[in-house]
């Protein structure tokens, strides 16, 4: 089943997440490898660093909130236990070293999280492209890049000031070599819906 809008998960951005975020990249400017296209880190280098961190944010603020309210109704120790022995979710963030091409793992299942950072858009431009002409966007991932997670979802921040997780793809989509610069890239629409991401919590 294609992803259709009524799949999107939207997370609002909150002061918090907005100070996190912010925080946190101008830490990691000093540590980060110097890719085309990051440019100066006080313009568009520290605004690529915090909109990868609010992605990163809106994916943890999605299982939290599933994993708060389904185990609300145990004690704390029940729920530690439920938590560490099944659940096994872990939000692994990295200054001044390889993130080892993930940010999060649910057991043995590495997440990389990728947040498209160019341009706020909105839910119609997700399906029909910036100019509204018919063609989705997409997840994508430079060929360059440390790419060995399983899992890689797609998020986006919407011109409303939320963010929106897309779906997610199991290992790498098909490889775009006719790009000026080669991209494993999959449509927004044949992504898997997050709702089925959450199957792997074994709650």
């Amino acid at each position: 089943m294609p992803v259709t809008e009524k799949d999107l998960v939207f997370i609002p951005i909150t002061t918090e997440m907005e100070a996190f975020a912010t925080y946190t990249a101008n830490k990691r400017q000093l540590y980060e490898y110097p890719r085309e296209g990051y440019g100066d880190y006080n313009k568009r280098g520290i605004s690529k660093i915090k909109t990868g961190i609010l992605g990163e944010l809106a994916f943890l603020e999605y299982i939290h909130s599933y994993l708060l309210k389904s185990t609300q109704s145990l004690s704390v120790a029940e729920r530690w236990k439920v938590l560490h022995k099944k659940a096994k979710f872990s939000y692994h963030p990295s200054i001044g070293s390889f993130d080892g091409g993930f940010e999060f793992k649910i057991g043995d299942t590495t997440i990389d999280i990728k947040t498209y950072e160019t341009n706020q858009v909105s839910v119609a431009q997700i399906f029909k492209g910036l100019k509204e002409q018919g063609r989705p966007l997409s997840l994508l991932i430079d060929q360059s890049q440390n790419a060995t997670a399983s899992i890689y979802i797609q998020v986006f921040i919407l011109k409303d000031k939320r963010m929106c997780l897309a779906g997610f793809h199991k290992g790498l989509p098909k490889l775009a070599t006719w790009m000026p610069k080669p991209a494993y890239t999959c449509p927004v629409t044949e992504l898997i819906t997050m709702n089925k991401l959450l199957n792997l919590l074994n709650l």
